[in-house]
Order: C-alpha cells, then sequence, then structure tokens
C-alpha cells in the first residue's frame, strides 16, 4: 500500500505502525514529499492509496479548485501553529514595519492574517466564505510588511523576519518549543491532521487497517512520547 506523506512528523508516525501492518499482511510503502503540492496530486491520479499530510480545510480548497472528490478517514494528530520570534519576545514589542513571513499556499496564509487579526495587529476583512489575502487586510497599524514563502522554508527563515509563522514540526526542526511562541493556536479540531483516501479507497480494506492503526494506543503512546507536546494526538 502506497502512502504519500510530509516528513515529519507524518513519515515517522507511519513508520510505527509498519509492523502493526506487516502482521496483517499490508506492505507500506510511504511516499515522502517536501511540497503540499503533490500529494493530493498523485492520490486524484491513482499513484497512491492514501495520503496523509493535510487538514480538513486544505483538502477542501484542493478538492475545490481540482474538481476532485478525496475523501477524509480518520484524524491522526494536530500540529499547534503559532507566531514565533528570534527577535522580539511578545506581541507588544513587535516593531514598526516589522517583516512578517507567511506559508505562500491560500488556506495557511488565511489562518495566518486571520490569527492577527484576532490579536489586534491588523483588520482584515475577506468577503464571505472567502480566504483572507493581503489585499483583505483594512487597517495595518504596525505597518507590518508581509512576504510569503513555501511551507518548507519557513523554519530556515526564522532568523531573517522579525516574526514567522510555523507548525509545531518546522518548530522543531529549529528546537524551537512552542511554548516560546509569542502566540500559538493548540489543539484545534478543525486542523487536525487526516489520512484520506480517493472517493472509492473508502472500501479498502488495507486503508481500513490503516486507519485503525493510526488511532490506535500504541500510536497515541508513540506521539506522545516522541513530540512532548509539539505534535498531539487528534483521537
Amino acid at each position: 500500500m502506497r502512502v504519500g506523506a510530509s516528513p515529519v512528523p507524518h513519515a515517522e508516525i507511519l513508520e510505527s505502525v509498519r509492523t502493526t501492518l506487516a502482521e496483517s499482511q499490508i506492505d507500506l510503502q510511504v511516499i515522502v514529499f517536501d511540497s503540499f503540492d503533490e500529494p493530493n496530486d498523485w492520490l486524484a491520479a491513482g499513484r497512491l492509496h492514501a495520503n496523509y499530510f493535510q487538514y480538513l480545510p486544505f483538502l477542501e480548497q484542493f478538492n475545490r479548485a481540482a474538481g476532485t472528490a478525496l475523501t477524509p478517514v480518520v484524524a491522526v494528530h494536530i500540529e499547534p501553529f503559532g507566531l514565533y520570534s528570534s527577535r522580539v519576545t511578545s506581541l507588544a514589542t513587535i516593531p514598526d514595519y516589522a517583516e512578517v513571513a507567511l506559508p505562500a499556499d491560500a488556506v495557511n496564509a488565511d489562518r495566518s492574517l486571520m490569527m492577527l487579526d484576532r490579536l489586534g495587529l491588523l483588520d482584515c476583512r475577506p468577503d464571505a466564505g472567502q480566504l483572507a489575502t493581503t489585499t483583505d487586510v483594512w487597517a495595518n497599524p504596525r505597518r507590518l510588511v508581509f512576504k510569503e514563502l513555501t511551507s518548507w522554508t519557513m523554519a530556515s527563515a526564522l532568523d531573517d523576519f522579525d516574526a514567522v509563522f510555523l507548525f509545531g514540526n518546522q518548530a522543531m526542526e529549529r528546537n524551537v518549543h512552542t511554548d516560546t511562541a509569542l502566540h500559538c493556536d493548540r489543539g484545534d479540531p478543525v486542523y487536525a491532521e487526516y489520512l484520506v483516501t480517493e472517493h472509492a479507497g473508502q472500501r479498502n480494506p488495507d486503508v481500513a487497517t490503516l486507519a485503525a492503526a493510526l488511532t490506535g494506543p500504541q500510536t497515541r503512546m508513540f506521539i506522545e512520547t516522541t513530540y512532548s507536546g509539539q505534535v498531539i494526538p487528534a483521537f
């Protein structure tokens, strides 16, 4: 069974259930992707049986844009998402004209901008039912300067910007704990990361076996002991 995944923590969590799947005569092949662009394309094209790298808002946006019907199977984990800085220690000390790095993909850019809106750092007003973009910023009292980066470069850019948005796994790349974020959203089930399959894959018994393994007590223990709160179980 071929499953596409992001390197950390998704591929690592998949590897943790390899032995369990082998007991059911399932040969798990984990295909690691370094971008968010390919895993859904491969799944829609039948090159994968499932993928594991995304939360529902991202999946729904892909299905709308591509005209596909990729289907969530089970929620596995949640990665806290936060605003980090190596230059300032609090939201109050973010300076005027601070450079802030946002994820370039539409869903995560929206999530970042709306977090800044909730924190009172700007006034962002997207049209009803639309994802927020920087063009929807009505008021920006600190004159924050936004730069959109591909998600895979965010962690390496931490020292290059006044503030950077990072997922928990990206923070781990820099040995940065989520407790040090200027602000962090934790445990929001809307942003749980899902095992996803194409529509017919819901009837695949191997996918069902994988889903059960990923939401079992062994996986819960693996996540809790391996990631120490940077990644948390969603089940």
